[in-house]
């Protein structure tokens, strides 16, 4: 019975860890999701900066990035030019 529960418990584990992200083993791509809102991101920004670990500044700055999906272009750009430096 032991035996059965730790085999079950190890399974519901790999199962629930596979979800998250997942290979794709003809390409070798790794697809990993996040699921935060702009709404959960905008919190936690308001959250640093009430207990002083960023600037007015640096908060509007990153708002402005958030609510323009300015963070998103950025990774895309970036990772556009990287698998063209691959190709090449």
């Amino acid at each position: 019975m032991k035996n059965i529960l730790l085999s079950f418990f190890i399974l519901t584990n790999l199962i629930t860890l596979s979800s998250c992200a997942a290979l794709n083993s003809a390409r070798g791509e790794l697809h990993y999701n996040i699921n935060v809102t702009k709404g959960q991101e905008l919190l936690d920004l308001k959250k640093a900066l009430d207990e002083g670990a960023i600037t007015k500044d640096e908060f509007e700055l990153m708002k402005k990035k958030i609510i323009n999906d300015e963070y998103v272009k950025e990774i895309i750009k970036s990772t556009k030019k990287e698998i063209k430096e691959v190709v090449i």
